[in-house]
């Protein structure tokens, strides 16, 4: 019966709080290979400020990733393979961001390798060494056949 309904629920909270507190909640939290909560104190502390230039080489000329050069980051650095898929790197790029945001941050990121490194089963040393040492996104291509049609220009 819609005439009994005051807009409020049996905690007294409106749904709009009750979103904002389950947001905060240990559920969705990001643990670390060792159990701990990937706090950006710990990201800080573990990766420094190592994997900067790494993050600024993907982000394609701005200050924030895409899900497709945080793949291709995954794929360059050997992260795929192992038990993780593409699909958990956009799994992992999915946990992190923000709900309505496409793009992520550097501490985001950060906690995005942490969730790729927890279903890898490393550690985020070596994490950190092999982000560190990517140059960069590695792009290949393909080289045409000749043709001659079309190579011909006499």
């Amino acid at each position: 019966d819609k005439s009994l309904y005051t807009g409020s629920h049996a905690d007294g909270k409106s749904l709009r709080e009750r979103t904002e507190s389950r947001k905060s909640t240990a559920i969705n939290a990001i643990l670390t290979p060792d159990g701990e909560e990937a706090t950006p104190a710990l990201l800080k502390k573990v990766f420094g400020g190592d994997l900067r230039q790494a993050f600024g080489d993907y982000c394609d000329k701005e200050d924030s990733m895409d899900n497709k050069y945080f793949t291709k980051l995954a794929k360059d650095c050997g992260f795929i393979g192992g038990g993780v898929k593409e699909q958990d790197c956009d799994l992992a790029f999915a946990k992190v961001k923000d709900k309505e945001a496409r793009r992520i941050g550097y501490t985001q990121f950060l906690q995005g390798l942490v969730v790729l490194a927890t279903k890898r089963g490393m550690s985020l040393e070596e994490v950190r060494e092999r982000v560190s040492s990517s140059q960069g996104p590695i792009l290949t291509g393909t080289v045409a056949e000749k043709n001659k049609f079309h190579d011909d220009k006499s």
